[in-house]
């Protein structure tokens, strides 16, 4: 009988320390969508979750490998959110416009957090480290992503032949940027109308004759 309670002890431990950390994970992530991710410390993690800053710390080696798990699992939730929803739209414009369009809300919506993805370039645009490689290992995949849907609306013949690709990623990644900015640095109510409406000028300007 008392073997049989150590084999059970023993079988719980991991998922009971899985769950821990992802609850720790989850509430680094709310803290670092407020204060950034230099402002999720060990500290004011281990108050949010209730434990010591010793229980905190045994699930992580470091801060900084806290903060990689914290841009890790954004990157998760970013792809639920923007990504898997695009692939749901036809491959082409219809789902290149959908992958900007929930990337734009989402990155200004009062109700969501900030986008890692811009806010982080500013924490560590100048800042080596490994916080900074995983921030930008995530912006390439999603860099490549649009990419890839552009040139699919090119072959599928939404798009002129001649796009520039580079220049087109770079008018879209701008727009939602600035928009990122206005709204949430300036509360400027018009962002989002602003940024709709620059979108919809680039689209029709790149959109093949039908």
């Amino acid at each position: 009988m008392l073997e049989s309670r150590a084999i059970e002890r023993a079988l719980n431990e991991p998922k009971k320390g899985a769950l821990t950390k992802a609850l720790i994970i989850d509430s680094a992530l709310a803290i670092a969508s407020k204060a950034g991710l230099e402002g999720l410390t060990i500290g004011n993690l281990a108050d949010a979750v209730k434990m010591s800053k010793s229980g905190v710390f045994a699930h992580f080696g470091s801060r900084e490998e806290l903060q990689v798990a914290v841009v890790r699992t954004y990157h998760e939730h970013f792809k639920n959110l923007v990504f898997i929803p695009a692939l749901l739209k036809p491959k082409g414009l219809p789902r290149l416009k959908k992958l900007i369009d929930a990337w734009l809300k989402m990155s200004i919506g009062g109700d969501t957090s900030s986008c890692f993805f811009i806010a982080g370039a500013a924490e560590y645009d100048d800042r080596p480290g490994i916080v900074r490689e995983e921030l930008i290992r995530s912006v390439e995949t999603w860099r490549a992503a649009i990419t890839r849907s552009i040139e699919e609306s090119i072959a599928a013949g939404h798009l002129k032949k001649n796009t520039d690709v580079d220049a087109l990623l770079f008018q879209l990644y701008s727009i939602v940027l600035g928009a990122h900015h206005d709204a949430r640095f300036l509360d400027n109510p018009k962002s989002l109308k602003t940024a709709n409406a620059l979108i919809k000028e680039i689209f029709n300007r790149y959109q093949a004759s039908k």
